[in-house]
């Protein structure tokens, strides 16, 4: 089973409340009630301000095998709270490749041997490239399903954190597809990436 990106976990709602430390211990050590409302305001603006809307870039999880794709439904909020609050009972829904119509890349990949890294790599940069290089550089398989639905599916951590091994699943995922059925359509940008 080919798997890309990362499942939602509980780290949304320990960093939130991680934040709400300073004017928690602030209330209860100075016993100053209006920090109690301040580390409420604090836990829902990084709960619902950062992590709400940014969720499907950070915790885009899907799977595939033989003859479905897996994949976290993040296109309402209302899903998207339902993983945060219970991420342990997170239900992946499952599609049949063979009701995949089209598939189109976007995003640019390049030849892994052609990427660039950073020669002075900190802890700081450890954790931020590959944030950016995912808010850079979007890399997603856009599936139109043969009943008209769209669904979106991103490589893209896994992309910024090993190109070659992201390229290497891609490779085995269209050659999981049934060719005759499935049209694979890639921009100009990907004619260094034999997918088939």
């Amino acid at each position: 089973m080919l798997k890309f990106g990362k499942k939602v976990s509980y780290r949304p709602i320990l960093v939130s409340f991680y934040f709400t430390l300073i004017p928690l211990i602030a209330a209860i050590a100075g016993h100053f009630p209006i920090m109690y409302l301040v580390s409420l305001a604090v836990f829902l603006t990084v709960l619902l301000a950062y992590y709400l809307p940014n969720l499907p870039l950070i915790f885009n999880y899907w799977e595939a095998d033989q003859d479905t794709i897996s994949y976290n439904d993040m296109t309402t909020y209302k899903r998207r709270i339902s993983m945060i609050l219970v991420p342990h009972k997170n239900q992946l829904v499952t599609i049949n490749k063979k009701d995949i119509q089209s598939i189109t890349v976007t995003g640019k990949i390049n030849n892994p041997d052609e990427i660039t890294t950073p020669l002075e790599v900190t802890g700081y940069f450890a954790v931020l490239t590959p944030l950016l290089s995912m808010l850079k550089n979007p890399i997603t398989l856009n599936l139109v399903m043969t009943n008209g639905q769209t669904i979106e599916l991103s490589v893209s951590r896994d992309f910024a954190y090993d190109n070659k091994k992201t390229i290497e699943k891609l490779n085995q995922f269209f050659d999981s597809l049934d060719d005759s059925q499935i049209k694979i359509i890639n921009y100009p940008n990907h004619n260094n990436v034999s997918f088939n």
